[in-house]
């Protein structure tokens, strides 16, 4: 509301004092953190499942086409853009306008179905009207800068594409509905420390006859695909980055240790 409105103002206080203090003789890449850092920020109240920024543009409006006039009409929307990554709620990836003009920002979830254009000016994109009845709304986004315009073409080409291929390979290799967690842990289980080093849960001793899920290459491919855009399987990855690390960390020092207590043979000259 009104409180995302101000800290946008506020933002924009921060650009010019950032650029400011690069003019002064600062960091570029501190300057291009600090504004990152800042519009993840205002992103995130928006959309609590954002995660980072993928791509962004400084200044762009919103058109639409009106097929009655044959013409381009502009709406009440103009601010920065950001294609920016979500998770663990669909879409994974979502276009935003952070409109400075009002308080309606420009929303558009990106999906395997995604359709758009370039033609100069604009980027040209459909969207199903809110009213359900799906037409489509024709609409352009104008850039001020053509060279980000291009950018964000191709950054969304990428994005589209590699949600069609998820969804190919769902369809031509359906496997397994697991869980997160479960898909994860079938992934991890080779990289345990040790071969006893596993823990039981509260129902193994009824399925103790069950044998482990192996998973096929393809399907082994679909799985990381899914769950590395999954936040919470990189924390599992993490975890597990960790603990392989400290117990070869630890296993370095207990060999220094023992080196050190070795008897040195005193040699006679």
């Amino acid at each position: 509301g009104e409180t995302l409105i101000n800290e946008e103002y506020t933002l924009e206080f921060v650009k010019r004092k950032i650029m400011s203090n690069h003019n002064q003789g600062g960091s570029i890449s501190i300057d291009e953190d600090a504004r990152r850092v800042a519009n993840l920020r205002v992103l995130q109240r928006l959309d609590s499942s954002v995660l980072d920024i993928v791509g962004s543009a400084t200044h762009c409006v919103l058109y639409e086409f009106n097929e009655t006039a044959q013409s381009w009409e502009k709406r009440d929307v103009e601010g920065s853009l950001f294609v920016a990554k979500r998770s663990p709620d669909l879409p994974r990836f979502k276009l935003i306008i952070m409109n400075r003009n009002s308080r309606q920002n420009l929303e558009v979830p990106l999906t395997a179905t995604f359709q758009m254009q370039v033609r100069d000016p604009y980027l040209i994109f459909r969207e199903t009207k809110a009213s359900g009845n799906n037409n489509k709304t024709i609409r352009g986004i104008w850039f001020h800068d053509g060279t980000e315009r291009q950018h964000i073409s191709d950054l969304l080409q990428r994005v589209v594409q590699s949600l069609s291929h998820v969804v190919d390979l769902e369809n031509k290799h359906p496997t397994t509905d697991l869980s997160t967690e479960d898909a994860a842990a079938t992934l991890l289980s080779p990289l345990n420390l040790e071969d006893g080093d596993t823990e039981k849960h509260p129902n193994d001793n009824n399925n103790s006859h069950n044998k482990p899920l192996v998973l096929d290459k393809k399907s082994l491919q679909l799985s990381l695909m899914s769950l590395l855009q999954d936040e919470r399987f990189l924390d599992l990855i993490h975890a597990q980055y960790l603990k392989v690390a400290n117990a070869r960390a630890n296993k370095h020092h207990d060999n220094n240790n023992e080196n050190s207590q070795l008897p040195i043979k005193k040699i006679n000259q």
